[in-house]
């Protein structure tokens, strides 16, 4: 079961001058119903908000914030919270590289356009992740994974703004990736 609550004040979901987005989703899981085999909640918050930098949305810096928390029982291992499995958080590290019962997630990304028209633009991101797992001993706040990193954007339908991204990325211990889409990675 679940419930969801979600405010969506943005100007485009595909690729946001302005506005905001705030989701919240609770679940329970329960043993023995369809197929499950074990019992516990979790609550996912996705908080995102635009601002544009200059007249006409040339240059906009873009906020994301993610909290996947387990709020009671014991999550399966590969159901606990983790970086990259919505295929756009943690760019710079393997999916599922931090994996935890609470996982918190921030990114800012600065997004520019090269030429007048907007076919051509860049992008230049910061993220962070903390992780809590009793597995490992590691503590929410006890240590973080940054990540950094850069792309370009190729405009493929103006009137929806949907651009194709290539995203290169770094993090520590010489973690690294690239990534390819076609949607914005928030």
């Amino acid at each position: 079961t679940s419930i969801g609550v979600l405010f969506d004040t943005r100007d485009n979901a595909i690729n946001a001058d302005r506005g905001w987005l705030a989701n919240a989703v609770y679940r329970t899981f329960f043993d023995g119903f369809l197929g499950g085999d074990a019992t516990w909640q979790t609550i996912n918050l996705d908080v995102r908000t635009y601002r544009t930098l200059t007249d006409g949305g040339r240059n906009k810096l873009a906020f994301w914030f993610l909290g996947n928390l387990v709020t009671g029982g014991t999550a399966p291992f590969f159901d606990l919270p983790e970086i990259g499995s919505d295929g756009r958080s943690g760019r710079g590290y393997a999916e599922g590289r931090f994996r935890g019962e609470h996982l918190l997630y921030g990114e800012v990304e600065y997004r520019g356009t090269l030429t007048p028209n907007g076919l051509v633009g860049v992008v230049a991101f910061l993220n962070t992740t903390t992780v809590d797992n009793t597995e490992t001993g590691e503590k929410l706040f006890g240590s973080f994974a940054p990540g950094a990193g850069f792309g370009f954007r190729l405009l493929l339908n103006k009137r929806s703004r949907t651009n194709l991204c290539t995203d290169y990325g770094w993090g520590k211990d010489g973690s690294r990736g690239f990534y390819l889409s076609i949607l914005e990675a928030f």
